[in-house]
């Protein structure tokens, strides 16, 4: 692949990060009150955020949340290692969150169309790509549920993405400081999938097994 460049040879992705990048400078002249309060308070996020790097889903745009509202882990898939599994990151993140910022509230957003749910289904090359083969490997149990279920082709993905979040909400189970959290009542874990063709958020309701409008469920 040719990077692309002007006239001048300057790579015009640099390029555009860059003039991104000045207009921030501007914004942050202008709310500079603002982030001086953040860079000197300790955060206090609202919610932990797992959802897939997909750099169509954003989450802070999704929730217009500000600045020091969410932490987020961002990964292929919006994958939740069960724990103990060969994988640290995201556990370690969840532990944070939890242990050290008190957050109370977990959303695991999965979207339609997601790649790494798709990629599954694909030949991944064992050698130039096996750490991702690894990786989409935690996909598995939801692509193997789906086609036991007999699920008609042109459906399966969005059945298989809408599973896989049911999975990663029992993943998240499998730690500690989450089940005794949940248990207790001082932790909820919440299933969101993100439509990207409406823009409409749906949710799953783990006691009904029901997915319905974000809209339409209460706030609690």
């Amino acid at each position: 692949m040719t990077t692309k460049t002007n006239a001048e040879g300057i790579d015009l992705d640099i390029k555009d990060a860059m003039e991104g990048y000045e207009r921030f400078r501007q914004r942050f002249g202008r709310d500079k009150a603002f982030y001086s309060r953040l860079a000197q308070a300790k955060q206090k996020p609202k919610l932990l955020w797992i959802g897939c790097c997909d750099s169509r889903v954003v989450p802070s745009q999704i929730t217009s949340a500000d600045p020091g509202e969410l932490f987020e882990i961002r990964n292929i898939a919006n994958c939740v290692p069960p724990c103990g599994a060969d994988e640290d990151s995201v556990g370690a993140a969840i532990e944070y969150a939890l242990g050290h910022l008190g957050i109370d509230d977990i959303v695991v957003c999965g979207h339609t169309g997601c790649g790494g749910i798709q990629a599954l289904l694909e030949p991944i090359p064992p050698g130039a790509e096996a750490h991702l083969g690894r990786w989409v490997d935690y996909t598995r149990p939801a692509h193997d549920l789906i086609r036991a279920a007999g699920i008609e082709p042109e459906d399966m993905l969005m059945a298989t993405v809408a599973a896989h979040i049911q999975f990663q909400l029992d993943n998240l189970m499998t730690y500690d400081i989450v089940r005794k959290g949940v248990e207790e009542g001082r932790v909820g874990i919440h299933g969101w999938l993100y439509e990207m063709e409406t823009g409409e958020v749906i949710v799953y309701n783990r006691a009904s097994g029901e997915w319905r409008a974000l809209v339409e469920q209460p706030a609690g």
